[in-house]
């Protein structure tokens, strides 16, 4: 049984969808992550997806996906402030 995630554009809520339209945005935002870190410095990432979890079913909440260009340590520092039941997903310049 699957369940349908919160999904968020930019952290604008769209609405509940199904795990594959989810993963449909996050096959898109990945491409488009990965062609803008063509253009950025060694130090830097996109970060292009933030899922949350439940931490006791593991199931999937919710979905953010967004295109954001920053510097490593700062995307570090980030990722020590979200919550544990939360994953981050990220280009870097190749």
């Amino acid at each position: 049984m699957s369940f349908d995630i919160d999904l968020y554009v930019d952290s604008s809520y769209n609405g509940f969808w199904p795990p594959e339209v989810i993963e449909d945005y996050f096959q898109e935002y990945h491409s488009k992550a990965a062609e803008l870190a063509r253009n950025i410095d060694w130090d830097e990432i996109i970060l292009y997806a933030i899922y949350c979890f439940d931490e006791e079913t593991e199931a999937l909440i919710s979905a953010d996906f967004m295109l954001l260009r920053m510097d490593y340590c700062r995307y570090c520092k980030f990722a020590e402030k979200i919550a544990p039941g939360c994953r981050l997903f990220f280009v870097r310049n190749q």
